[in-house]
């Protein structure tokens, strides 16, 4: 009996996969990128320039699936709820970390059942203003808003709080206008319709570009602008960039994770990619987990308190 028993324990660790084979082996089929927004966002744009080149070295096919709704809540809680096995994966913007900040109840828990792989790319935030404004940058726009206190309207898309915390940080009251998507605010701002908006440089890039909108400054370098000025120079501390990051579902194995981060990283170093990428106004980074975990933790710390600063009242 105790030799029958000792002969199975055996055969079980013999048969037992070694660490790292669950990565070896993964993708062995179709992998499945879940986009929480409707196509044609950025994280639209940064799946179909990544996905293509993952597909590539993974030698499996790369299905981008979009499930919008609800700001990215929709999207992110199919993948929190997928198997924990790396082939669902989330490919999403920074606002799904400001979801625990406007819902009072999410349908997953974000510090558990979704878990950070790695960075793709970042974006900065570009405040832009109609050529009718008399404004060239950030100082001029504080002074005239100081001498028309809440009169001027800033139009912003899909989430509101970095608008908020903008005029917390500046002491300003601009009345802000929500858009679902930055290509409406786009535009309402080109046509007069909101004097001032605020959104990624991959947003309004081709606006300004053409002379319909001006850049009063941005949160941070970017290659498509380079002669902006920094926004946290007339407002300090303002250095929010919207961002575009893989997740995972809670549980996946380390090594599928690290995997799936090793693979994103080289992807991201391949010239076509990088210059397409650069292209739309998003600037490749790549983090390693624990860098993008972190990011993560901090950034729902920092938006729940803008919001209860704000007022916002979560819905």
């Amino acid at each position: 009996m105790r030799s029958t028993l000792w002969t199975t324990v055996i055969a079980t660790v013999l048969l037992a996969p070694a660490p790292g084979v669950f990565a070896q082996a993964f993708p062995v089929k179709m992998v499945r990128l879940v986009i929480p927004f409707a196509v044609g966002g950025s994280s639209d744009a940064n799946a179909r320039i990544v996905g293509p080149a993952l597909a590539e070295r993974w030698k499996q096919q790369v299905l981008i699936e979009p499930r919008p709704g609800a700001a990215t809540v929709i999207g992110a809680d199919y993948v929190a709820k997928s198997p924990p096995d790396g082939y669902i994966l989330l490919l999403t913007t920074s606002q799904v970390v400001q979801s625990p900040a406007t819902f009072a109840k999410l349908p997953y828990d974000p510090h558990t059942d979704l878990m950070p792989v790695t960075l793709i790319t970042v974006s900065p935030q570009a405040i832009i203003a109609h050529p009718s404004l008399p404004v060239k940058n950030m100082k001029e726009l504080i002074a005239l808003e100081r001498a028309r206190p809440g009169e001027l309207n800033i139009g912003t898309a899909g989430t509101i709080l970095p608008t908020h915390r903008l005029n917390m940080l500046a002491n300003m009251k601009l009345q802000i206008v929500p858009y679902k998507g930055a290509g409406p605010m786009i535009t309402d701002a080109m046509g007069g319709h909101v004097p001032l908006a605020i959104g990624a440089v991959s947003s309004v890039q081709g606006a300004v570009r053409t002379g319909h909108l001006r850049i009063l400054g941005v949160s941070s370098p970017t290659t498509a602008f380079p002669d902006a000025p920094l926004i946290a120079r007339d407002v300090p501390e303002y250095d929010y960039e919207s961002w575009v990051g893989i997740f995972a579902p809670g549980g996946t194995p380390r090594e599928i994770v690290m995997r799936i981060r090793d693979d994103v990283a080289a992807v991201l170093q391949l010239p076509d990619v990088r210059q397409r990428l650069l292209h739309i106004g998003m600037e490749p980074r790549g983090q390693t987990t624990e860098e993008f975990a972190a990011r993560v933790r901090t950034e729902i710390a920092i938006w729940r308190k803008v919001a209860a600063a704000a007022g916002v009242k979560p819905q």
